[in-house]
């Protein structure tokens, strides 16, 4: 008897822990909450002078360098008389040439001089702009005098000279606009000699023209030389 009830009971005690473990497991297991915070974007502000800067950019004209042939927006293209176009890196190359070149001078598109304009002096910049002045007054003067220091050699503007003596403004030297070499005393011989030069060649055109005159010769009408007619219509 005391077995039997044993039995009972520890068949109800099993009950009871089966359907506790059936309870437990109905339990919903919640995952413990985390909370995310957005981060927030970065902020670009667009102004209207970049959204017009691009719109510019997007919608100018590009011309192509005659040089390089690189395509650039008008604002950094210099164009020429004959309508060519030079790039800021071209033109001063351009300029650059001319300078150290005789020959070449004045710059030149077409056979014809570059007009020297504001936009290409900026293009240029400052110091090119005085060597190219100084090379233009070079090039004008008939009556050239460079500095008889061999190591400078310089060309001496006319308004460093004073009585037949050029001083250079960059090493100082004296040169005598005669002879073209070192200032001296007293007269120069080289000059004596243009002198009589120049007076013999005068005698000769005066003895010319009165040949001229008493045998009836004409100038050529286009190189003034004087010519006799051969035949042809006596007009000439």
């Amino acid at each position: 008897m005391n077995t039997s009830r044993a039995i009972v009971q520890l068949g109800e005690s099993l009950m009871k822990i089966g359907g506790f473990r059936k309870r437990r497991s109905k339990k919903t297991l919640t995952a413990p909450k985390v909370e995310v915070k957005k981060s927030a974007a970065p902020e670009y502000t667009v102004s209207n002078d970049d959204v017009a800067e691009t719109s510019k950019e997007e919608t100018e004209t590009r011309h192509e360098c005659t040089s390089c042939t690189e395509q650039y927006p008008l604002s950094d293209i210099i164009q020429t008389e004959c309508a060519h176009n030079y790039c800021r890196e071209c033109i001063p190359r351009l300029f650059e040439n001319s300078l150290t070149d005789e020959a070449l001078f004045p710059p030149r598109c077409c056979r014809m001089p570059i007009c020297v304009s504001t936009a290409v002096e900026d293009m240029i910049g400052i110091e090119m702009m005085k060597r190219y002045e100084g090379r233009k007054t070079e090039v004008s003067d008939s009556q050239r005098t460079y500095c008889a220091n061999s190591t400078c050699s310089r060309y001496i503007l006319p308004q460093n000279i004073r009585r037949g003596v050029g001083t250079c403004e960059f090493c100082s030297a004296r040169t005598c606009t005669d002879c073209q070499k070192q200032a001296h005393r007293g007269d120069c011989n080289e000059k004596n000699k243009r002198s009589r030069r120049a007076s013999d060649e005068k005698a000769n055109d005066d003895l010319l023209e009165a040949l001229a005159k008493k045998k009836k010769w004409q100038r050529c009408p286009k190189c003034s030389r004087i010519i006799e007619r051969v035949n042809g219509c006596l007009s000439m």
